[in-house]
């Protein structure tokens, strides 16, 4: 028995979504299994690196799932996440280019995930990320279901630091209709000064947009003091000596002529 025939269904069934502000979905494709639903968003795409930018999403029942990677019947077998099976990946949905993972650990609103950056054609950034989901009572055979994401885009204008806001802020637009599916967990409590007198919450500042390189802080310069010249009196004339002769003073005849 082979897996159902993809089919189309529309954006708003997408069961990933990317931040809003970034790349739209240009269509959704999708895949049926006695085990799982798999979809493929696809993402606008601009470039000339062959392949096309997409969110490859599964999200898995609460039945084991197969570890190794393919189709079994009519089971869709866990993509691996080690690094031969990411490296074979990436070769399909990004050939030609090549990517290096990073060691750098990261983390989203979900949990850990993994990425690596490249170079495309013309050196426009690639980006590969991937994520496992699963409840914490099993790593292995999780008994709340597990959900399978992996990230592919590239973009001339992008930087490796845009194109990875898109792993941060992708978010999950659906859930299984199967009892105990919660492979993502509950949602934490409030804080507990949320609310509370004494406790400001200041807001956050603006980030870049997708594709827009965010500006570098210029550093300030302190302005040079105007020093303050001294004030230099203006030499006064000197007042004309009156020829009159002063009252109640005997007048002094000149000196005679030599």
């Amino acid at each position: 028995m082979s897996a159902s025939r993809a089919i189309t269904v529309d954006v708003g069934r997408a069961l990933a979504l990317p931040p809003p502000g970034s790349l739209p979905v240009t269509a959704v494709s999708q895949r049926t299994y006695e085990n799982a639903v798999s979809q493929t968003v696809s993402l606008a795409t601009r470039g000339r690196t062959p392949g096309e930018n997409a969110i490859h999403v599964a999200f898995f029942t609460a039945a084991d799932v197969p570890e190794a990677t393919g189709v079994e019947g009519n089971l869709l077998k866990e993509p691996g996440i080690d690094d031969f099976a990411i490296g074979k990946e990436m070769e399909e949905r990004l050939p030609g280019v090549a990517m290096a993972p990073s060691a750098v650990f990261v983390q989203n609103s979900y949990g850990p995930f993994g990425y690596a950056f490249g170079r495309g054609t013309g050196g426009e950034a690639c980006l590969y990320a991937w994520q496992r989901l699963a409840g914490k009572d099993s790593l292995f055979h999780p008994k709340s279901g597990m959900i399978s994401v992996r990230l592919r885009v590239c973009d001339p204008t992008a930087t490796e630091a845009s194109l990875l806001r898109l792993a941060y802020g992708y978010t999950f637009n659906a859930k299984l209709k199967r009892p105990g599916w919660n492979p993502i967990g509950d949602a934490p409590e409030p804080a507990p000064e949320l609310g509370q007198a004494g406790a400001p919450i200041y807001p956050q500042a603006p980030q870049s947009s997708f594709g827009e390189t965010p500006p570098r802080p210029q550093a300030v310069r302190p302005r040079p003091e105007r020093r303050r010249s001294a004030v230099r009196a203006e030499p006064q004339a000197p007042e004309p000596i009156s020829t009159k002769p002063l009252e109640g003073y005997p007048t002094v005849p000149p000196p005679p002529a030599p």
